[in-house]
């Protein structure tokens, strides 16, 4: 596993601040890194061959990513938001989650589902928690926080100081799990159900 550790003190261009077109390319850059690590772990990515997929000059993709992990940051956003397009409210639509726990153990089932089936992602995600450029830092920051807050919503009915431990506690476990997992020292099904374990006991 490669440690992500290199530190810049350069940020990428500010979303807020792109035009249309800057948008666009921005997009074609993480889209390809998504593409990629269907592929191949993180490692043998190389900016020179994201530049070829995304057909954007490599010079124009340094401008908008000065490091090499910060795009593969942006691209884990970018692959989250595409796999969590079930929101809350549609867990609750769906008719067999009707309580906090199986709404929460619905969704915890999704993510690691996910995990499973791109290896990659979750082998990339234990490496972003090792990286101190401040970027990832902030990127993982934000998606933690979105990922608390739905968690907030799915446990609605439960005491505020008990969604807040279980959101710890559930976050936690999971993080542990998939580093366990993509080392090769557990199996994918006791990763899973270590998971599952801690939901069972801090909510139900």
């Amino acid at each position: 596993m490669t440690r992500v550790t290199a530190r810049s003190d350069e940020f990428p261009l500010d979303v807020d601040l792109m035009s249309v077109g800057q948008l666009e390319r921005r997009g074609r850059l993480t889209t390809a890194v998504v593409e990629m690590l269907a592929e191949m772990p993180s490692d043998r990515i190389q900016m020179k061959d994201v530049s070829e997929r995304s057909c954007v000059a490599l010079g124009t993709l340094y401008r908008y990513f000065p490091t090499k992990q910060q795009l593969l940051a942006a691209a884990m956003t970018a692959w989250s938001g595409l796999e969590s397009v079930r929101r809350p409210e549609k867990l609750r639509a769906d008719g067999g989650e009707n309580n906090a726990y199986e709404r929460v153990l619905a969704l915890h089932r999704r993510e690691m589902k996910a995990f499973e089936r791109r290896p990659y992602f979750a082998r990339l995600e234990i490496e972003l928690h090792s990286s101190s450029d401040q970027f990832v830092i902030e990127s993982l920051d934000l998606r933690a926080a979105a990922h608390r807050r739905m968690l907030f919503e799915l446990m609605d009915g439960v005491p505020a100081e008990t969604a807040r431990v279980a959101a710890v506690a559930i976050g936690g476990t999971m993080l542990t799990a998939l580093a366990l997992w993509t080392s090769g020292r557990i199996g994918f099904a006791e990763a899973q159900r270590n998971v599952e374990d801690v939901i069972g006991l801090v909510i139900r």
